[in-house]
């Protein structure tokens, strides 16, 4: 059931094929090595920051005393980079995707902004990678420029990811395609 905000966001006529929404732990787990990343870097700019003697022992003089404020920069980008699997999970948890008969859609729904509307357009998508994970859950390949890189993890933005009805939501892809 899509919540009224995105259902409004449909045309008249238009008629939903399929819906389905991600797993959040499939968008947790993809950023998962970001977490190591900023980790380190987050310890490494506070050893940084203790070693130059913090802001009140700094034994440096003249423009040398900004020299206890460089690592702050790398500790607040390794908070950012450990964060960003739990801001793709909770991106996740307000993502819809749907196939109706004249678009295929990734909607994210916002409580204070308006639905966000990622539409694929036909000339831009190949024919659906099905690629069945391994803990049984699907991931949906659209976009051709995707499909033509396989050494590279598709981004999130490259089509249906996490989801459990792979096979259905690629029989609605041919469906909209052959429409």
């Amino acid at each position: 059931m899509l919540p009224p905000a995105i259902a409004a966001c449909l045309e008249p006529g238009e008629e939903v094929l399929w819906q389905g929404r991600p797993r959040p732990y499939v968008f947790v787990l993809r950023g998962m090595p970001s977490m190591f990343f900023g980790a380190t870097w987050s310890i490494l700019g506070a050893l940084w920051y203790h070693g130059s003697g913090g802001l009140t022992q700094t034994p440096f003089e003249g423009w040398w005393k900004i020299l206890p404020f460089v690592p702050l920069p790398f500790i607040a980008a390794g908070w950012s980079f450990f964060f960003y699997p739990i801001n793709l999970g909770a991106r996740a948890r307000h993502t819809w995707y749907f196939i109706t008969n004249r678009r295929v859609i990734i909607a994210r729904w916002h409580s204070t902004k308006p639905v966000e509307l990622q539409v694929f357009a036909r000339k831009d998508m190949g024919a659906p990678q099905v690629v069945k994970r391994f803990d049984g859950l699907y991931e949906l390949v659209l976009l051709r420029s995707a499909q033509e890189r396989p050494f590279l993890v598709p981004r999130l933005e490259s089509g249906f990811f996490g989801i459990t009805d792979g096979p259905g939501a690629a029989a609605a892809v041919h469906k909209f395609l052959g429409a």
